[in-house]
């Protein structure tokens, strides 16, 4: 090679791309900057909803249980010798249940014992929207209890509907339910944010994945945080999505059907025809009707009619061969000719928008995969605070320093 040759300037090529690359580099580092400061902001701000949600969440997850324990008399009954365990006909336990409520109370809900030992829950509701849950033997069709809750009763008496108030409405009624649904919302763009800022660059991905050795206080939390989040990111992520579907059920539907326009939402439900003179069938009817062509499984709810066109919704659970995950079918009757006029389960959703709305509940509570998938959600919930207080540290310490100069 000549001495003039190895004087020549590099290749434009080269030159062009290591001059493309560097705005690219600022332009990246500008979205995080960006990116962080947004999950900082969410973090801060709606970050300790996070840990409410989770700590009363892992608590729901067993909260049958749970109250079943707390509440043993009221919850549980001794169940007849095997083989003599049939239940008193449901007429009977309705009946039962509104001589214990209050003169001009309506049942607006029933559901089924989980146990041979469970009893049926029956939701009473009066003219002034006070309610009472009355818990009714199935084998003797008597009241084991009441828990009556007001009309503007936003902090009940008992420990396991406390819990239920402060993770659905934040003890703020009608209100906080809308509250904590848009709280979901944020917080599911947190862990969103989170994504992207956790995104390693080249060469880091083992380091992004775990805790670094040797370590420091400083360099542990933030590998905690990290850790933490990533490992529970889609379990918490699908906790939250389907809590925004329990709390602002409309709009969520709706934005689920702007993307599957075939899902069927409140708006496509069935309707019963009134006829006149006739009065509704009653829900021992429905059931008995809903049994004689779907026998399969156990029955699990009843929803009753709520206007003059309402229509009975007969639930039954761990119907075989429906699905291995959620085994659900529900009916729904004509509440005056006892027509069936709808069969909802999983072999006859409509579009991919009902399959992703059916998964809601399940996946929110954990039931969907069994034991293994309550455990899932128990251990992400108690994974919040962690996450909350790693984070909240860590930006605790980059303050100190800038009051410090101030």
């Amino acid at each position: 090679m000549t001495q003039g040759a190895s004087m020549q300037p590099a290749s434009p090529g080269l030159a062009d791309s290591a001059g493309l690359a560097a705005p690219r580099a600022t332009r990246m580092r500008t979205w995080r900057s960006l990116w962080v400061q947004v999950h900082l902001c969410l973090g801060l701000f709606i970050g300790a909803l996070l840990v409410v949600f989770g700590l009363t969440g892992s608590i729901l997850v067993f909260w049958q249980e749970i109250d079943e324990w707390l509440n043993p008399a009221l919850l549980t009954v001794e169940a007849p010798p095997p083989g003599q365990e049939a239940y008193r006909p449901l007429g009977e336990m309705l009946a039962a249940a509104l001589q214990a409520s209050p003169y001009g109370s309506r049942v607006i809900q029933i559901y089924g014992p989980e146990s041979t030992e469970g009893v049926f829950a029956v939701y009473a509701e009066q003219p002034s929207k006070a309610w009472a849950r009355i818990f009714v033997d199935p084998y003797r069709a008597r009241v084991t209890g009441v828990r009556a809750y007001g009309a503007a009763e936003w902090v009940p008496s008992s420990f396991m509907d406390v819990v239920f108030a402060l993770h659905y409405t934040l003890f703020m009624g009608e209100t906080g339910v809308t509250l904590a649904g848009i709280a979901a919302v944020l917080l599911t763009l947190s862990l969103l944010t989170g994504i992207l800022v956790w995104w390693p660059r080249a060469g880091q991905w083992r380091q992004a994945f775990v805790i670094r050795r040797p370590t420091n206080q400083t360099r542990l939390n933030f590998d905690l945080h990290k850790t933490v989040s990533l490992y529970t990111l889609v379990m918490l992520g699908a906790v939250l999505l389907s809590g925004v579907d329990m709390n602002v059920n409309g709009p969520y539907v709706w934005m689920v059907q702007l993307f599957s326009p075939a899902t069927r939402g409140p708006a496509q439900a069935p309707t019963s025809t009134p006829a006149p003179g006739q009065a509704p069938i009653g829900a021992e009817r429905a059931v008995a009707i809903a049994a004689e062509i779907y026998p399969e499984g156990e029955l699990s709810a009843v929803g009753m009619p709520d206007s003059e066109t309402g229509v009975y919704l007969v639930g039954r659970r761990h119907v075989p061969g429906l699905s291995a995950f959620w085994s659900e079918r529900q009916v729904a009757i004509d509440q005056y000719s006892g027509a069936i006029l709808d069969v909802r389960d999983p072999t006859n959703r409509q579009s991919a928008g009902e399959t992703f709305l059916d998964w809601q509940w399940p996946l929110h509570s954990g039931q969907a995969f069994g034991m293994t998938g309550r455990l899932l959600v128990f251990f992400s919930g108690l994974a919040s605070p962690v996450i909350y207080a790693t984070g909240f540290l860590m930006w605790w310490r980059k303050r100190k320093p800038r009051a410090a100069s101030n």
